[in-house]
């Protein structure tokens, strides 16, 4: 039974799901528990797979940047926080 927007689903939650597992590998390889790559990995394979589900289904075509671009934009946000994060843990054990 295949419904509308099937082909959308999964095209998104798959490239979504390979880019966090991508993320979690590297970051292990890296030297890291692997939270960081799963973070950024989720949130780059949510951008790229919101851009492609959207693009491949005729009634978002027309929305498929802009989504994209919301994702991003969110993506920066925690990145940009993540850094200042780290930032700070490193100021306060400096100063002890």
């Amino acid at each position: 039974m295949i419904f509308d927007g099937d082909i959308m689903g999964i095209v998104d939650n798959g490239i979504l799901a390979c880019c966090a597992y991508f993320g979690v590998n590297l970051d292990k390889k890296l030297g890291g528990t692997g939270v960081q790559g799963a973070l950024t990995g989720a949130l780059l394979g949510n951008a790229v797979s919101d851009l492609m589900g959207a693009a491949i289904d005729p009634t978002t075509r027309h929305l498929a940047w802009g989504i994209f671009a919301g994702c991003m934009y969110v993506f920066l946000v925690v990145k940009l926080w993540e850094y200042f994060q780290e930032w700070r843990s490193n100021v306060r054990q400096t100063k002890t």
